[in-house]
This record gives structure tokens, C-alpha cells and sequence, in this order.
């Protein structure tokens, strides 16, 4: 009897034992959680890279280690409570918490956003059971220049019209439409450049007819800011026809449309001259008339006073 319960509670001690090292194995083992689409921000902002553990895990005694492929050395190393800054670009920029560390946060926050942050971070915990990870996308977004439109000419006489940016991070999406609204961004072919900062000067190239046409490419951000506006620019094509013709016709239409006034105008001028002529021609006329009627008056004034002097001497002598 006392062999049995001895030989039972062995067992339970045993069960007991099993259970409590499974307990531990369990709570050893987590998985490191992280966004699973990218993380978008802009240049001169603050980003976090959020990382958590599942199960929620005190994290201060495990080592942490955040990385890019662009470089060997961790981006930030947590080891043995301390907190080392490996690559020169990232000193005094990043922020670990080491209080949050309690709750199993190990997320990343970098501070003053470079176009050169933009990667593909990975954050690896390792606990003495037990090591998982997670990977975030970053990326970020900087809005370009203004779009420029040129036309080439190729070898074997076709025509292209090539629209052109710089500073652009990632590729942003290029749109071409023609004077009827309809999409031409099929026909194009996109080739990009990374400059020394690490931002793309991107182009488009179309070909075009030979016949006129008004074309717009439209250049705008994949994941803009509400604030963003997307950069248009609108390209006149007239095939075959040169910077001297069209101002030669462009002064034809103003010489066809000046013409009449100048007819009308020339017309009224001779008039009045027409007027001016007929008066000066009168003029003399009508001074003769003017003098002639002066010397009529005068000289019936002279009759008149003769005849009254003539009645008086006749009064004296008949006194």
C-alpha cells in the first residue's frame, strides 16, 4: 500500500516536473510582429518601425539588433542593457526605448528622415530559448520637379516626345494622354537614374505621329501628402513646321485682319480731304459774293446821303 502511493505520487511529481518545463518551453518561445505593408514618410519627418513581441514579453534581458541590407553593421544593437548606434548616419537620430522594453516593444523610431533611410529593416530578438524576426519597409517619399517635355528625332526619322523630371523618391507614376483624353501611357517606355543622394531623375518616351496633336504628361506620387500636387505639363506637336513659318503666319492673319480698318480708316480720311477741297474751292466764291454786297450797301449809303444834302441847300435858299 505504501509502495503504491509512494509509486503515485512519484508520478505526480514527475507530471508536475513535465508540465512546469513545458510551461517554461512555452513561455520561452514568442514571434516578433511587425506591419505588414510598407511604412510611408517624408523627408524631415519622425517615423516609427513598430515591432512587437507575441506573447507579451519583458525584452530588457533579450538582445535586440535592427539591420539593412545596405549595410553589415546594425543600424541599432540593445545588448546587455546598453545601446549602441553602429552606422555614423544614424547617430542621434534613432530612439529605443528601453522602458518599453518591459512590455515587448522593441519598435525603432528614426528621427529627421533621410532620403538615404528609405530600406528594408529587419529586427532580430534573441532570447537564450529562443530568437525571431520581423522585416518593415520604409520608404520615402519626396515630390520632384516640374516635368519638362522635348522632342527627338531619331536615325530613322521617327519622332519621339521624351517627358523628363529630377528628384523624385521612389518612381512616381507617369500618365500621357493626347488632345481627345485619350490614355497614350501604353506606348510609353519609363527609364530611371539614381543621382548621388539617391533620388531618381526619371523619363518617359512616346512616339509620336506626324500630324498635330497636343499631348500632357502628368507626373504625380504614388503615396503623395494631401498637400502634394501632381506635376502636368501640356506639349503643342505640329509636325514639320518651322519656328520662321509660323511667325510668318501668325503676321499674315494680323496684316488680313488689319487690312480692313485700314481701308475704312483711308476712306474717311479722303473724305473729309474731299470736303476740305470742296471748301477751299468755294471760299473765294464766297468772298467775291461777301465783297460785292459790301459794295452795293456802301454805295447806296452814298446816294442817300447825297439826296439829304441836296434837300437841305434847297430849304436855305428858299429862306
Amino acid at each position: 500500500m505504501r509502495t503504491a502511493t509512494f509509486t503515485h505520487f512519484g508520478w505526480s511529481v514527475f507530471v508536475l516536473l513535465n508540465l512546469n518545463n513545458k510551461r517554461v518551453s512555452w513561455a520561452a518561445r514568442f514571434s516578433v510582429v511587425g506591419p505588414s505593408h510598407p511604412i510611408i514618410t517624408y523627408v524631415g519627418d519622425e517615423v516609427m518601425l513598430p515591432a512587437f513581441l507575441s506573447p507579451e514579453l519583458n525584452a530588457q534581458g533579450f538582445d535586440i539588433k535592427w539591420t539593412t541590407p545596405k549595410s553589415s553593421s546594425p543600424v541599432l544593437l540593445y545588448q546587455n542593457n546598453s545601446i549602441i548606434n553602429r552606422i555614423e548616419s544614424y547617430t542621434g537620430r534613432t530612439v529605443f526605448s528601453w522602458e518599453n522594453l518591459k512590455y515587448g516593444n522593441v519598435s525603432l523610431i528614426i528621427r529627421n528622415v533621410r532620403v538615404s533611410d528609405g530600406d528594408l529593416y529587419k529586427c532580430l530578438v534573441f532570447s537564450e530559448q529562443w530568437e525571431d524576426e520581423t522585416r518593415i519597409n520604409l520608404i520615402v517619399e519626396v515630390l520632384g520637379s516640374h516635368p519638362s517635355i522635348s522632342m527627338i528625332s531619331t536615325q530613322d526619322q521617327k519622332t519621339t516626345l521624351e517627358c523628363s523630371a529630377e528628384k523624385w523618391n521612389p518612381q512616381p507614376e507617369i500618365i500621357w494622354r493626347d488632345m481627345n483624353g485619350e490614355d497614350m501611357t501604353s506606348q510609353s517606355t519609363v527609364a530611371t537614374q539614381e543621382d548621388a543622394e539617391g533620388l531618381l531623375t526619371v523619363s518617359s518616351v512616346i512616339p509620336v505621329k506626324k500630324e498635330f496633336n497636343v499631348f500632357a504628361c502628368l507626373l504625380r506620387s504614388k503615396a503623395p501628402k494631401t498637400d502634394w500636387p501632381s506635376r502636368l505639363i501640356i506639349y503643342s506637336f505640329s509636325p514639320g513646321v518651322s519656328v520662321w513659318l509660323v511667325l510668318f503666319c501668325v503676321l499674315l492673319a494680323v496684316c488680313v485682319a488689319v487690312t480692313p480698318l485700314l481701308a475704312i480708316q483711308w476712306r474717311k480720311m479722303k473724305e473729309k480731304n474731299t470736303r476740305y477741297d470742296t471748301i477751299a474751292e468755294l471760299l473765294p466764291v464766297w468772298f467775291l459774293c461777301k465783297e460785292i454786297e459790301w459794295r452795293r450797301i456802301c454805295s447806296s449809303a452814298g446816294e442817300t446821303n447825297k439826296s439829304e444834302d441836296f434837300r437841305t441847300n434847297s430849304s436855305s435858299s428858299f429862306l
